[in-house]
C-alpha cells in the first residue's frame, strides 16, 4: 500500500467514524492466568511474541544485555535463549512476529528503538528467521543470524519509543513515548530501502490521554492476527484502536489493566481475542506474565 493512500486512510476514517465506533464497542478485558517468569537471565521482559510453537513465547531483554532472545510458556518456564548473530542491542523495546520470504516463512521483528535521552540519529529494527525455540535452561548456545537491519530516522528529531508492530501488507508501526507529548504512530517499509536510514512517516497521533504521573505511556504494542486491530499498552492500561484509521475504540484513559506490573511493557496476541503481556522485574523480584481474553472487538 502507497503511504499516502495509508496515511489518508487513517486521517479519514478518523474523522468520520469514530464517534459511531465508540459507541459501538464493549470492550471487556478478562484475566485467564498469570505465571513468573523463572528465567534468571531475563529480568527485564521488554517486548514479547508469540513461537510457531503453541504456547511458547519469545521475550527479550531491555538495554544492558547482549543481543539475546530468549523462550518461554506460559507456566513462566525457563526454555532457555538464542543470541542473534550481527545484532547488538544498544535498546530493545519491542518484538513482533510476521511473515516474510525467508524460511521457515515467518521473521521475527526486533525493535532496537528505545532512546530515553532523545539523542541516536537512527534507530534499527533487526529482521530474524525464526528459529525453532531452546528446549530448556541449558539450552543457551544456538545462535541465529539476523537477515536485515532496517536502519530507521523520524522525519523531525529523535524520539524514545518501545512500540513496534509490523502489518501484514509489510510495513513496520513505531509509536514514539515522549513523557510530554502525546503518542505518535510512525510507519516505514519493510522492502525496498537501502544502506542510508529510512525515513519515518508519521501517520497519525493516538487518543491514548497520555499521562506520565500514572504511567499512561505507550510501552508496547501488538496487532490482532487479522490485522485489523491495533492493541497499543502502557504501565497500566490497554488502548484499541482500527488500522484503517485513528480511531479509538476506547475512551482516552483505555481499559484499566487488572494485574499489576513493575514496569509492564510487553504485549502481543496469542490468538484473536487472546492477549498475553510481560513485564520487568522491577523492586519485587520477579516479572511476570499475564494472559487476557478481549471481548467485543467488532466484526470487520
Amino acid at each position: 500500500m502507497r503511504l499516502a493512500t495509508f496515511a489518508s486512510v487513517f486521517a479519514a476514517a478518523c474523522a468520520a467514524r469514530a464517534p459511531a465506533l465508540l459507541a459501538q464497542a464493549r470492550l471487556h478485558l478478562v484475566l485467564v492466568d498469570t505465571a513468573v517468569l523463572s528465567a534468571p537471565r531475563l529480568d527485564e521482559s521488554s517486548g514479547i511474541a508469540p513461537s510457531r510453537r503453541p504456547g511458547v513465547y519469545w521475550t527479550h531483554n531491555d538495554s544492558g544485555d547482549g543481543p539475546f532472545l530468549y523462550a518461554t510458556d506460559s507456566t513462566g518456564r525457563d526454555l532457555g535463549r538464542i543470541r542473534v548473530e550481527g545484532a547488538r542491542n544498544v535498546d530493545w523495546e519491542d518484538l513482533a512476529r510476521a511473515p516474510c520470504a525467508a524460511p521457515p516463512g515467518t521473521c521475527l521483528f526486533v525493535g532496537d528503538i528505545g532512546d530515553n535521552s532523545a539523542r541516536r540519529r537512527w534507530i534499527v529494527v533487526y529482521v530474524v528467521p525464526e528459529p525453532e525455540p531452546p528446549s530448556g535452561p541449558a539450552d543457551t548456545e544456538r545462535r541465529v543470524v539476523a537477515i536485515d537491519s532496517i536502519r530507521l530516522r523520524y522525519p523531525d528529531h529523535p524520539h524514545d519509543a518501545e512500540a513496534l508492530a509490523v502489518t501484514p501488507e509489510g510495513r513496520l508501526l513505531i509509536i514514539t513515548k515522549d513523557l510530554s507529548h502525546p503518542a505518535r504512530l510512525f510507519s516505514a517499509p519493510l522492502a525496498g530501502h537501502g544502506r542510508d536510514p529510512v525515513v519515518l512517516e508519521p501517520v497519525c497521533t493516538l487518543a491514548m490521554g497520555i499521562n506520565p504521573l500514572v504511567g499512561r505511556l505507550a510501552t508496547g504494542a501488538a496487532l490482532s492476527p487479522d490485522g485489523l486491530w491495533l492493541v497499543v499498552r502502557t504501565y497500566v492500561s490497554l488502548h484499541v484502536f482500527a488500522l484503517d484509521g485513528c480511531r479509538p475504540l476506547l475512551p482516552e484513559r483505555g481499559i484499566g489493566l487488572p494485574v499489576v506490573e513493575t514496569q509492564g511493557e510487553g504485549v502481543t496476541f496469542e490468538a484473536p481475542g487472546r492477549l498475553v503481556t510481560s513485564s520487568e522485574r522491577g523492586t519485587v523480584g520477579h516479572a511476570v506474565l499475564v494472559r487476557y481474553q478481549l471481548l467485543g472487538l467488532p466484526e470487520p
